[in-house]
């Protein structure tokens, strides 16, 4: 082999090294950013549930923040200025350079390895005819988001059945009217996320075991309610003020983690202790498998919120407002009229089913100008008819010549 060779091997061994290293380095980045994106969705989380709960003590509260998140990420890639730099900022996620790329990394990452259980997700955008998306904006929601995106009439009844009945498909039927028609007639855009979760628990509840017992709401009255109980090996810890214990679905990657205040505290105090940091880096270390007993409520809910009011205060001002700059999404100037969710969630012996549906509406800026008031004097002979407006058949007509002949005849 002479030099030459010698060199050219050395030359192609050298940029499959390189290549390797590259290959290693942007996969570490992409975990880094994924981890990123992990931890700022669970900061969100707890602002979210804690703005949510303050509002409503007492009350229950279902969320699915992941779901929140999801959407407002996508109303993200539609914000420019200030009005993109608080939604970032209420996300957790200023300066996370590849959040587009993470994101579709971490859904990915949560649906892929669920083999025992069901959990689904799914993005779409509705606009109305004769709005122009930026191409921009359309690409990085499909690509990063999967989002179906569809143009519809939201001046027709039918755009509201096609709606919910996407809702309903990707819940299972669990979430249905999450839209309701007419519309208000400046209503350009309508993004949506849904999520679905069905998992058995890795070791069901007897029914068998399940009996009515007290449970105290935080007015101090006793009320009866289906208890289940199970006796075994449970990941838990007690610290000071809460008691909390991790019952795994079936597959042991997903669970409910269970945390119960102490008699002298309550939900408040227990959230204050809790952030993303927390929950990534703390909680987790102190649960240890330790055999025991736990008695769980059997329940079902329905949740409904408007999340306005939740995410100004959390400092989305400005998508909000008359100053929104949705300019990377469309060249027609819109606020964000509103951001919803629908939320369902059933615990039982055999496990858990929840779901949840969360839309974004944006609306048009322009304020419609008020057409002339009319003029109509029926001061001449005059035709009318009395019929049924769903039928449209006639049940009377007739023609009014003259007012003061209470009698006709022909």
């Amino acid at each position: 082999m002479n030099i030459l060779n010698i060199i050219s091997k050395i030359t192609q061994l050298g940029v499959v090294v390189l290549v390797c290293f590259a290959g290693i380095a942007v996969q570490a980045d992409t975990q880094a950013d994924q981890d990123s994106l992990i931890a700022a969705n669970t900061g969100f989380a707890f602002d979210l549930l804690e703005q949510i709960a303050d509002k409503q003590p007492g009350g229950n509260v279902f969320v699915s923040p992941y779901s929140v998140s999801s959407i407002l990420q996508m109303v993200g890639d539609g914000a420019s200025g200030v009005t993109k730099q608080e939604i970032e900022s209420v996300l957790h996620v200023n300066g996370l350079a590849t959040r587009d790329t993470a994101c579709r990394k971490l859904d990915q990452s949560i649906t892929s390895g669920q083999s025992n259980v069901i959990l689904n997700l799914a993005n779409a955008i509705w606009l109305t005819q004769g709005v122009a998306l930026n191409p921009e904006f359309v690409a990085a929601c499909t690509n990063y988001s999967q989002a179906k995106t569809g143009a519809l009439d939201f001046a027709s009844p039918q755009s509201a059945k096609i709606i919910n009945d996407w809702a309903a498909a990707n819940t299972h039927g669990r979430i249905k009217d999450i839209v309701q028609w007419p519309m208000n007639p400046l209503t350009r855009v309508i993004l949506a996320n849904a999520i679905y979760f069905k998992g058995n628990w890795a070791h069901e509840f007897d029914k068998s075991a399940t009996t009515d017992r007290a449970f105290t709401p935080i007015d101090g009255t006793q009320i009866q309610v289906p208890m289940m109980q199970q006796h075994g090996h449970f990941d838990y810890f007690q610290a000071q003020g809460f008691q909390a214990l991790c019952l795994p679905y079936a597959g042991g990657r997903l669970q409910m983690y269970l945390f119960l205040p102490d008699s002298g505290s309550d939900i408040k105090k227990l959230l204050a202790g809790f952030d993303g940091g927390a929950w990534q880096n703390k909680i987790p270390t102190h649960f240890r498998n330790r055999e025991g007993t736990v008695m769980l409520p059997r329940f079902k809910l329905n949740y409904d919120v408007i999340l306005n009011e939740p995410l100004e205060a959390l400092g989305m001002k400005h998508a909000f407002s008359s100053d929104a700059d949705f300019s990377a999404m469309s060249a027609e100037k819109l606020f964000l009229s509103e951001v919803k969710q629908k939320s369902f969630v059933e615990v039982n012996e055999e496990g858990t089913e929840a779901a949840a549906v969360t839309t974004a509406t944006l609306r048009a800026l322009a304020v419609m100008r008020p057409e002339k008031p009319f003029e109509m004097i029926l001061d001449h002979p005059f035709f009318f008819a009395i019929g049924d407006k769903t039928t449209r058949a006639i049940l009377f007509m007739g023609i009014v010549s003259n007012p003061s002949a209470v009698t006709a005849k022909f």
